[in-house]
């Protein structure tokens, strides 16, 4: 059995390249532009016209696809960079919370019908004491821990689009490490088994352990010349979002 990095540090400060039609208002003047990245705690937007000064409150418009009304959002600029449209990167202070939510929502609207889908899975679950039948022309090979792990980072967005299908319209967040061990393939990709525990008060959500196995069992795992071995990965389960000043 193989433990791996702990990555239930996912999603801190990271920024995501988002553009998407504003419009700001700051000391009695109003812009328009767009978005040219996002995250929890700020934006970068590019504009029509001059940039408001450091440190002025500003209130963005954000046209979010998909969404029946432009969201506004309060915060303060925080740096500008001249050019024949400026941009300026803003911190949040109110409303945001409304913003990301609607970006979450467009996310998982987009991924509804794959969360959906995902409530169940072909591959199977294992028993973790059972002896590993070895195959004796397999080599002595190990998978590279770094890419097990990456692997299994990029489904994140998978993970959480089954938290946000089994919460529904609560918005309480589910609070605990879920674990995940897998029975990795030595021919890569699909694994032979999954296995899934939740925390209380989510440990009797079948709908959403199922979604989970079917989650990790997307991962693109590597192949590799030896046996069949169990790697694990305890994760927060809603690690919800953290406010972090723009850059």
């Amino acid at each position: 059995m193989q433990a791996l990095p702990d990555p239930s540090n996912r999603r801190t400060t990271e920024r995501f390249e988002l553009r998407m039609p504003i419009q700001a208002q700051a000391n009695g003047l109003v812009c328009t532009g767009a978005s040219t990245n996002f995250s929890s705690g700020g934006a970068c937007l590019e504009i029509e016209g001059a940039a408001p000064a450091i440190g002025e409150a500003i209130t963005v418009e954000f046209a979010v696809p998909g969404a029946p009304e432009v969201i506004a959002v309060d915060a303060e600029v925080r740096w500008t960079a001249p050019g024949a449209k400026p941009k300026l990167g803003i911190m949040f202070r109110a409303g945001h919370q409304r913003l990301i939510a609607a970006l979450v929502a467009g996310v998982i609207g987009a991924a509804s019908s794959s969360a959906s889908a995902a409530a169940t899975t072909n591959v199977p679950t294992f028993d973790p004491t059972a002896d590993v039948v070895m195959d004796m022309d397999s080599g002595g090979e190990r998978p590279d821990s770094q890419s097990v792990l990456e692997a299994f980072s990029r489904r994140y967005d998978a993970i959480d689009a089954c938290v946000v299908d089994s919460r529904g319209k609560s918005e309480k967040q589910m609070n605990g490490e879920a674990h995940v061990a897998v029975l990795l393939n030595p021919k890569g990709a699909t694994p032979l088994g999954v296995n899934a525990d939740l925390p209380a008060p989510a440990a009797k959500d079948r709908r959403l352990r199922e979604c989970l196995r079917a989650a990790t069992a997307g991962a693109d795992f590597p192949s590799y010349d030896g046996p069949p071995i169990v790697v694990e990965f305890d994760f927060e389960l809603d690690p919800g979002f953290e406010e972090v000043p723009a850059e």
